[in-house]
């Protein structure tokens, strides 16, 4: 079996699968406990949490991140509607990262009964997670390009495109713009560099013309140059 097989969408060159694969999106719909709604700025699960629900994100944006004990965060993605929270901790029995609401947040609580045994009922379905799971982990190697040898213009340019193309792949770009809830604390948190590094960078790179932050929209202006500016791997 392999992603052709079930029409998995893995691209290397988008930053995330098109959209959650939608067998795999009806089959956790299908499934679903009950809906939860966290505010804004709410913890959705702590690391080290025990057998934390499984949810599918339907409304809202979230971060996924790790902390020191002197509480320094390193933010290790951004979650939009459509991703799956908690599937490795399937697999650790305890959540690995911590989870905080951006926004307002609705999501669908799957049970983990519904979800082990699918390696034997259901292999079509455990691939589709399997797929998944892949392709968060690729975001992640992404991520770590940047911290380890891209400059801060670099990181951040590659952190816009990442996000707005997530978005956009999402069907979540109208009147030209894209929903950009995102904080310069929470560029600096996911790349490592200073809040004042990060509001240069975003403010040179808008100053520039390659998009636009206002009124917690993002607007693409140049995405072919701003991707020469994060040199993104041709591979």
């Amino acid at each position: 079996m392999s992603p052709h097989d079930l029409n998995v969408k893995l691209d290397t060159h988008e930053p995330q699968l098109k959209i959650l694969d939608p067998e795999l999106l009806d089959y956790i719909q299908r499934r679903r406990v009950e809906d939860v709604v966290f505010p804004a700025g709410a913890t959705i699960m702590l690391e080290g949490d025990v057998n934390p629900p499984l949810y599918s994100v339907t409304e809202g944006w979230a971060i996924r991140y790790k902390t020191l004990q002197d509480g320094r965060r390193q933010i290790l993605s951004f979650i939009l509607p459509g991703d799956v929270i908690g599937f490795q901790a399937q697999f650790f029995e305890n959540a690995v990262t911590s989870i905080e609401a951006v926004t307002d947040v609705s999501l669908c609580v799957v049970a983990y009964r519904d979800i082990a045994d699918l390696y034997q009922t259901q292999p079509d379905i455990a691939f589709r997670f399997a797929a998944l799971a892949a392709d968060q982990k690729r975001q992640m190697e992404e991520q770590l390009l940047s911290i380890g040898q891209r400059t801060a213009l670099e990181r951040v340019s590659a952190l816009i495109l990442d996000i707005h193309n997530r978005a956009e792949a999402r069907d979540m770009k109208q009147a030209g713009s894209i929903p950009f809830p995102v904080t310069q604390q929470h560029v600096a948190d996911a790349l490592g560099i200073s809040l004042v590094h990060a509001n240069r960078t975003l403010k040179r790179l808008q100053r520039d013309g390659l998009f636009r932050i206002k009124g917690r929209r993002l607007e693409m202006l140049d995405a072919a140059a701003l991707e020469q500016v994060a040199q993104k791997p041709t591979s």
